[in-house]
């Protein structure tokens, strides 16, 4: 696998194995942040074991150059926590690849799946289907949807977490029983719509303090007291519109071949009169520049509700996977994100795509 990447340009590149605990907790899904392995130095600071390798690359790319092209590879192991008895290993090796600063977005979006493909050959694995996704065309339509800014922010930010997201669609949409806890808080709620931001996360603090609750899934006192805040604030909003609601609902339930995707997405969105060419012309030169580089697409689906579950991702994505297994046969996955390293410090925007195999997903285990 790394000869593979070394083959195309990508230098290696050994990440600390103690990276610290914040750039984790704040820039990664929950499943993540609720494995982490977390503990704090003689000196005071909050460490953790790595848990995959690209952020601590991005770490290692900002501090050499911090601007301009880059391919850096890297193999180690990476440390996540699992249940006793599950039989899931903490300890498992990931090999894969960061491309930065790349001019040609579609190009390199292009280049990692493909190597993705090829280390995964390359591992021993001759047979697997593809899984892709793109959160650009999401946010596209989402933009150009009437509904206030403050819920086009929200759908974006909680696009990765489906099951939640199906709750914000339905909630927003104005459907009784969406979410029961509203009834049930009523009152919290309430107050919360009198105060400033700064007075309402202050009186959650309080209240979860007082019930002696302590955060959990890895969510932080603010990030709860933010949720609180949504919930009040949909109390005294008109919903939805039905056919908003059907139209995002319609959108994220196309599971298509790529040669069906964007005929399929255009004809969707012509339809309700709105229209996101910029990100579809995009999706079509990259399944193109895919073809030409010689990987078959016919086992390959494209499904507009995938998202992977890592909260920095901005745009394509994908996971390869053992043929027939579905997601539980992931072996390998990868995608833009292009706001990573802005928000570790880079002074501007900087296009960035990479991919990660994990090496126990070869027995079963579940990819990156």
């Amino acid at each position: 696998m790394r000869a593979v990447f070394e083959r195309a340009g990508f230098t290696p590149v050994e990440p600390p194995l103690l990276q610290p605990a914040d750039v984790f907790l704040d820039r990664s899904g929950e499943d993540i942040r609720r494995r982490l392995y977390v503990f704090t130095d003689p000196g005071g600071q909050e460490l953790c074991l790595r848990p995959d390798l690209t952020i601590p690359t991005c770490r290692l790319y900002l501090e050499g150059a911090g601007s301009g092209e880059a391919k850096f590879y890297y193999s180690g192991p990476v440390f996540r926590f699992e249940p006793r008895g599950s039989g899931k290993p903490t300890e498992v090796v990931q090999t894969g690849a960061e491309f930065f600063g790349g001019a040609d977005a579609e190009a390199a979006d292009a280049e990692m799946l493909v190597l993705a493909a090829e280390a995964v050959r390359a591992g021993g694995l001759s047979g697997f289907d593809i899984e892709m996704g793109d959160l650009a065309l999401f946010e596209a339509l989402v933009d150009a949807l009437d509904i206030p800014s403050g819920w086009r922010t929200r759908l974006k930010r909680h696009f990765w977490r489906p099951d939640y997201f199906k709750e914000l669609v339905a909630r927003l949409a104005g459907h009784a029983g969406a979410d029961e806890r509203s009834d049930e808080q009523a009152g919290l709620l309430a107050a919360l719509n009198v105060l400033d931001d700064k007075s309402a996360k202050s009186v959650i603090a309080d209240v979860l303090d007082l019930a002696k609750i302590a955060p959990v899934g890895g969510r932080s006192i603010a990030e709860i007291a933010e949720r609180f805040l949504e919930r009040a604030a949909d109390r005294n909003a008109a919903p939805l519109s039905k056919e908003t609601a059907g139209l995002i609902d319609a959108f994220l339930a196309l599971k298509l071949a790529p040669k069906d995707t964007v005929k399929s997405i255009r004809d969707l969105t012509k339809a309700a009169g709105i229209s996101i060419e910029k990100p579809l012309s995009a999706l079509e030169r990259r399944f193109d520049l895919i073809d030409k580089k010689g990987v078959d697409l016919a086992r390959a689906r494209f499904e507009t509700g995938f998202g992977r579950t890592l909260e920095y991702y901005t745009g394509f994505v994908f996971e390869l996977r053992r043929s027939g297994a579905g997601a539980a046969g992931a072996v390998a996955g990868g995608g833009r994100y292009d706001g990573l390293l802005q928000s570790l410090g880079a002074a501007t925007r900087i296009p960035a795509v990479g991919c990660a195999i994990t090496g126990a997903a070869f027995t079963g285990e579940a990819a990156r």
